[in-house]
């Protein structure tokens, strides 16, 4: 008794780089030489292999990542930066709105009462500052 087995198998063509002699890998060779860059040989026995990035390519890439990381950088800073300068500007504000409430100017109407709380609580009820 003979046993058969029918099986359908995708082969890619390619030629040899020294002899153009055509020849076919499965996709899962083809795959696998791709990643990993190995070595594999044409029929007549010549090396062949799929370029992988060269090391001017990767340093290329690593400076061009280190280029976008340096602008984000500067403009994260400058951001901060700015962030400080707006918090100091507030604070510079509240701190003198401080001064002129306890000289008992009022926040509001901006006129001067000897009794600032008493005003506040009569004639600004709704100021919560």
């Amino acid at each position: 008794m003979i046993d058969t087995l029918n099986q359908l198998e995708v082969y890619t063509i390619l030629h040899c780089a020294s002899c153009n002699v055509g020849f076919g890998i499965t996709a899962s060779f083809e795959a696998a030489r791709r990643s990993d860059c190995e070595s594999f040989y044409c029929p007549a026995g010549h090396k062949q292999w799929f370029p992988g990035k060269t090391d001017e390519k990767r340093i290329e890439e690593l400076k061009a990542q280190l280029a976008t990381k340096d602008d984000l950088l500067r403009s994260t800073q400058r951001a901060n930066h700015k962030f400080w300068r707006l918090q100091r500007a507030a604070e510079g504000r509240t701190k003198a709105l401080k001064r002129r409430i306890a000289a008992g100017v009022c926040p509001c109407c901006q006129r001067s009462f000897e009794n600032l709380a008493r005003h506040m609580k009569t004639k600004h009820p709704a100021f919560t500052g």
